[in-house]
């Protein structure tokens, strides 16, 4: 199996495991553990899940490790169609992590403040959101050049590469509402709603099209 193969179902299995995991941290753990519509029962339902907040937690861990050997695999992978933008794209996925990272070091801080006060439980939450959205900018620039990277390629069909561009420009536009503008939140939910399917499907799409077909010797698909 050619090294290109190889890297090609590194990266598409990340992808697909991560976003198994990252569904059930943030798709089913943190909805569950905090309401930021109810922020005043933010300690009680911390301490009442506090298994679940763990196991959330040990999952953000997991897709942030997922995430620097994506950026390694996506970079390998797509150098040989722009060595430039497949460096700046892995730059900036790795850029991403580490902010990703530092936000979650504030639900971290949780883990120590679950019998204490409901404010600093509240505040570390807000701390995480605000920070993870700010990385969430840079995480579409990225999407936007692997978008580009994969119009370079040739023999990613064209719906993927469009969708990627699409989920980039998604994650950019609804967090520089949520990060500028806080005032319009009802809007970027809105906004995040209406986009979230492009936006899920860029990535996966990808990720299957790596496990799938990525690395093979094949006829190039016309644009």
């Amino acid at each position: 199996m050619n090294n290109q193969r190889n890297l090609a179902k590194i990266a598409g299995y990340a992808l697909v495991l991560m976003a198994i995991i990252a569904g059930f941290s943030f798709g089913f753990a943190y909805p569950k553990i905090y309401n930021q519509d109810q922020f005043e029962l933010a300690q009680r339902t911390l301490t009442e899940n506090f298994q679940l907040y763990n196991w959330m937690l040990l999952g953000i861990l997991i897709v942030l490790l997922l995430d620097l050997l994506v950026s390694w695999a996506l970079y390998l992978y797509f150098k040989h169609e722009h060595k430039s933008l497949a460096l700046w794209s892995f730059i900036l996925r790795v850029l991403y992590t580490m902010i990703f990272g530092i936000a979650t070091c504030y639900l971290a801080n949780n883990l120590l403040q679950s019998n204490t006060n409901n404010g600093l439980i509240v505040e570390n939450y807000r701390s995480f959101q605000s920070i993870w959205s700010f990385g969430l900018i840079i995480f579409g620039i990225h999407l936007l050049l692997i978008g580009v990277l994969m119009k370079l390629h040739k023999l990613i069909p064209k719906i993927l590469w469009i969708l990627t561009i699409i989920a980039g420009a998604s994650y950019v536009l609804v967090h520089t509402l949520k990060t500028i503008a806080p005032s319009l939140r009802a809007m970027s939910e809105q906004l995040n709603i209406i986009l979230a399917l492009p936006m899920a499907l860029g990535e996966i799409g990808l990720a299957i099209w790596l496990i799938i077909k990525g690395g093979q010797k094949a006829r190039k698909i016309p644009d």
